[in-house]
């Protein structure tokens, strides 16, 4: 046993001194750059002009290693040939100013990328014509427990041609800024196995893109098994794209989107959710949490076509959006915001779907096909009122319950419950059943704030204020009520006559009133007390009525 040993680690001694022997040497030193081609490595070429490096490679049979370290401020990495590879980045700061990407490998094959332990490595492009400061044509498998940081000044930070896979063993990859997606991939052939995005492991962080943050395009695949994932994307833009399928089966992500029209997750044929942990923000009019787009075509042969599923299997996802509608100034046609917008079916048979809605239009769930919940989780919650979380550090728990005239409210779907200290909403209640909801009230103070309630309804569009049954004082992980006996707010019904819910019966509802018969459609309307005859109708009748009582008729 012993004696295998010592001849299992003499021989990886050897293979790793074999490998160190024949590893290509490319140094970059400000201006300037020098390559070392060891004697045993056949079939390679290199010419450096200043700091531009193009190696070209013939072999068809031995996968060299090419090690790449060192700075410069204008220089570029171009290796071309026809077989796979091996790129070592072993603390590389390399800047193409003059236009190209910083480093190109040009060989239609795998190429396997190791960010070397221990290593902080930089790329980045200038303007160009190039696709990617870091490009692929090819497919790349990322590894190493270094770091690399890429910043796209023409077009995408990260980009291959075909497939791109990050291994378990990957450290950190850090998108600084792109002019179109973070990180692009896609061979542009119809059924193609190797047009996708797969994680693994590692570290991602992508921020400052103008596009998308990681699209797999050409009819490709996106998929998420592991590791930590952070997008921040802007107005227009995806933080997940995948033209076929995105699926999640573990992990931990973290999705941004801020601006009209965005999306976090956008597949055209289907979204899969089986696992992990996946936190998703998303502010801006028309925008979407999750998006299962139904692609139609009439090419027989795309495996795309027909699509628009929505799975959860398992995992916890937590989906928060704020907005409102946006209109298509050409077409006339209104997007919604929404947290999930489902074109065909939905299914759900495991895990957790917890789903707010911010804002008077902002709805939780659209589901155009059948809606199947045989297992998990799905929690909805509209609230008229926006509070980001991030935004606070501290937090309180309110266990609550809700009394209209002295009764119990049985019915909290078209309601709303805030808490408010002064006229900002810090929080707002999840009734998970009809006995008490739980309101998580936040704060940047430690002091003590006395905190108000509101109760919004959406059928009328009017807000109500609510009295506890105790003064509620805002206190840093303190908690209020008890599950078994919940803080009571208490509101009454408003007199026949006060359409606009501001408890004072005035010139005000006159007006409202009349706006509502002549089809203006006012902001806030209680429909219910506007017929104060009783005959059905709302129409002048009940004007006079009103303006009676305010005279004390």
């Amino acid at each position: 046993m012993r004696h295998t040993i010592i001849t299992a680690v003499v021989a990886l001694m050897a293979f790793i001194t074999a490998q160190a022997q024949t590893a290509i040497e490319i140094v970059y030193s400000g201006a300037s750059a020098s390559v070392s081609i060891p004697a045993g490595v056949a079939g390679v070429t290199a010419a450096v002009n200043g700091a531009n490096v193009t190696i070209l490679s013939t072999t068809t049979t031995n996968e060299y290693v090419y090690r790449v370290r060192g700075q410069s401020p204008d220089g570029s990495l171009l290796i071309s040939g026809s077989y796979k590879l091996q790129l070592q980045l072993a603390g590389l700061d390399l800047t193409n100013a003059h236009g190209g990407a910083a480093i190109d490998v040009e060989c239609g094959k795998r190429i396997a990328v190791e960010l070397m332990a221990g290593t902080q490595n930089s790329l980045a492009d200038a303007a160009g014509t190039q696709k990617g400061a870091f490009y692929f044509k090819g497919h790349a498998e990322f590894e190493g427990s270094g770091t690399l940081s890429v910043t796209g000044r023409a077009k995408h930070a990260i980009c291959a041609k075909e497939y791109i896979e990050l291994k378990s063993s990957t450290g950190t990859i850090n998108v600084l800024g792109a002019v179109s997606d973070g990180i692009h991939c896609g061979k542009g052939k119809v059924n193609d196995d190797n047009n996708y995005f797969l994680m693994k492991g590692g570290v991602v962080n992508i921020m400052n893109v103008a596009g998308d943050g990681i699209d797999s395009d050409d009819y490709g695949v996106l998929t998420i098994e592991g590791g930590a994932l952070s997008v921040n994307v802007g107005a227009g833009a995806t933080a997940l794209k995948a033209d076929s399928t995105v699926t999640i089966r573990g992990g931990l992500i973290n999705l941004s989107v801020e601006g009209d029209d965005s999306e976090a997750i956008r597949a055209r044929y289907a979204v899969s959710i089986a696992g992990g942990t996946t936190t998703i923000a998303v502010k801006g009019d028309g925008s979407k949490g999750i998006k299962a787009k139904r692609y139609e075509t009439t090419d027989a042969t795309a495996t795309v076509r027909n699509g628009g599923f929505l799975t959860i299997g398992g995992g916890t996802t937590t989906i928060d959006v704020q907005g409102g509608n946006l209109t298509n100034p050409d077409t006339g046609d209104t997007d919604k915001c929404m947290a999930a917008s489902v074109d065909a079916d939905m299914q759900m048979t495991d895990g957790t779907l917890s789903l707010t809605a911010m804002g008077p239009e902002a709805r939780t769930l659209n589901v155009k096909g059948t809606q199947t919940l045989s297992g998990g989780q799905l929690e909805e919650m509209r609230s008229p009122w926006a509070v980001d979380t991030r935004d606070y550090r501290y937090d309180m728990t309110a266990y609550v319950d809700v009394s209209l005239d002295g009764m119990p409210l049985a019915d909290y779907s078209r309601v709303a419950v805030g808490a408010f200290v002064g006229n900002r909403c810090v929080g707002f209640a999840r009734f998970s059943t009809a006995d008490y909801g739980t309101l998580r009230i936040r704060s940047n103070e430690s002091t003590a704030q006395t905190v108000g309630f509101c109760l919004y309804d959406y059928e009328t569009g009017i807000t109500h204020a609510l009295t506890p049954s105790q003064e509620v004082v805002f206190t840093p992980d303190g908690c209020v009520g008890q599950p078994g006996d919940p803080l009571r707010l208490a509101y009454t019904t408003p007199q026949n006559g006060d359409v606009n819910g501001d408890r004072l019966l005035n010139v005000t509802d006159v007006t409202t009133l009349i706006n509502y018969i002549l089809g203006k459609q006012p902001a806030a309307f209680d429909v219910r007390l506007a017929d104060l005859n009783g005959d059905g109708l709302i129409n002048v009748t009940d004007v006079t009525q009103v303006i009676n009582a305010i005279l004390g008729k």
